[in-house]
């Protein structure tokens, strides 16, 4: 059975929505500036100095006066094989296992449609940041990001069932069980059955126990912390980690729950994507995660566009449109994943401002602030 763009979206969207959440706090009210040369660079900088310095592959563009999205490996502006390399792994990869989106190098656009390419590159090239960047004109230019500061940290339980939930409103996920199933392989988080097809995510702060449908959609998390009782002793068979061991990790109150029955009583997650249907409201991205299709560049046709040296760096025939963005954390609590909204881009002499519009799952989240970014090299649309 060949692999479809749906499978692709149900594996990477959880992992994406973690990332993007912690790559959102990262650069949480930063500029950026990027240029496609052939030592290609994206660059956030605060007014404390440069925030993150990383490593840039353009896997597409989307325009909304063409409503269409046009791959990376057509190169129209003809951009360096370091800049494109990757969406021609994208485009290789759709070859060999026929996924028909991967292959066509301008498709016509819907609400979702960029960020369900995105979440496919992510889980076939293994890089799990991306950017939109607002190059103008209604194009938005989605890259995948590449740092060391990128690295998540250790898995945690509230940070987990967060982007489970919130992943479920991204974009439609079919398979609920497949896609959490993928998440904790990709981030070695260990898992034990439950009655009736449940499954338990153990982590060294505590553990979710997940429900689901005859149809595969999650129906009910119910998350314990710390980590005690059966979920302990299941943790400590799993990765070799001692009942000690666990039990330094518990807060002095955590102590006292301890002592109690073997199974913790469960703090009830909100369903946000289970009932109706399962599929959580599909939304675009913008700064945060969420992708607004951006207004039209100039004609109907994508033409090249000159490219001058970064030197006379300008906007030029950009698209400039929200995305999905990563988003930034407000204290302990991380807003709904929002992937890093496009910022509009502006000329070399003066980046214009541009607000982030909530598209993904917006609605609880906190927006970042106006960004400014510029091209380095005109972008032709």
């Amino acid at each position: 059975m060949s692999t479809t763009l749906q499978d692709l979206v149900n594996r990477a969207v959880f992992f994406s929505t973690e990332m993007q959440t912690h790559f959102g706090a990262l650069i949480a009210d930063a500029e950026w500036e990027v240029d496609f040369t052939s030592d290609p660079h994206l660059t956030f900088t605060s007014s404390e100095g440069t925030v993150l310095r990383g490593r840039p592959h353009l896997l597409g563009s989307e325009s909304s006066g063409q409503s269409t999205w046009l791959w990376g490996w057509e190169n129209i502006n003809e951009f360096p094989e370091p800049v494109v390399g990757l969406a021609h792994d994208v485009r290789k990869f759709g070859a060999a296992e026929d996924v028909a989106e991967l292959i066509t190098e301008e498709l016509p656009l819907d609400e979702e449609l960029a960020l369900r390419l995105t979440l496919a590159a992510k889980e076939i090239t293994g890089k799990w940041a991306h950017y939109p960047a607002g190059a103008g004109a209604g194009t938005t230019v989605w890259l995948l990001v590449d740092a060391p500061e990128l690295a998540l940290p250790e898995p945690q339980v509230k940070t987990t069932v967060r982007a489970l939930m919130q992943g479920l409103t991204q974009t439609t996920v079919t398979d609920h069980r497949a896609a959490v199933v993928a998440y904790v392989s990709k981030r070695g988080i260990p898992t034990a059955e439950l009655p009736e097809g449940g499954l338990r995510l153990l982590f060294a702060d505590g553990s979710a126990d997940l429900s689901f449908d005859e149809e595969r959609r999650i129906s009910n998390c119910e998350m314990g912390a710390p980590l005690v009782g059966e979920a302990a002793q299941q943790y400590a068979q799993a990765t070799g980690a001692s009942l000690t061991d666990q039990e330094s990790v518990a807060t002095p109150a955590a102590e006292t729950a301890a002592a109690q029955p073997a199974t913790p009583a469960p703090n009830p997650v909100p369903e946000t994507a289970a009932s109706d249907a399962g599929a959580a409201a599909s939304s675009s991205m913008d700064s945060t995660p969420a992708s607004p299709p951006a207004e039209s560049a100039t004609d109907a046709s994508h033409e090249t566009a000159p490219t001058p040296s970064p030197a006379e760096a300008g906007p030029g025939d950009q698209r400039d449109s929200d995305s999905s963005h990563p988003t930034a954390e407000t204290g302990s609590e991380q807003p709904p994943v929002s992937e890093p909204q496009p910022a509009a881009s502006s000329s070399a002499d003066k980046a214009q401002d541009s607000d982030r519009q909530p598209d993904e799952l917006q609605t609880n989240a906190e927006e970042p602030k106006k960004k400014k970014g510029l091209f380095s090299k005109l972008f032709g649309r």
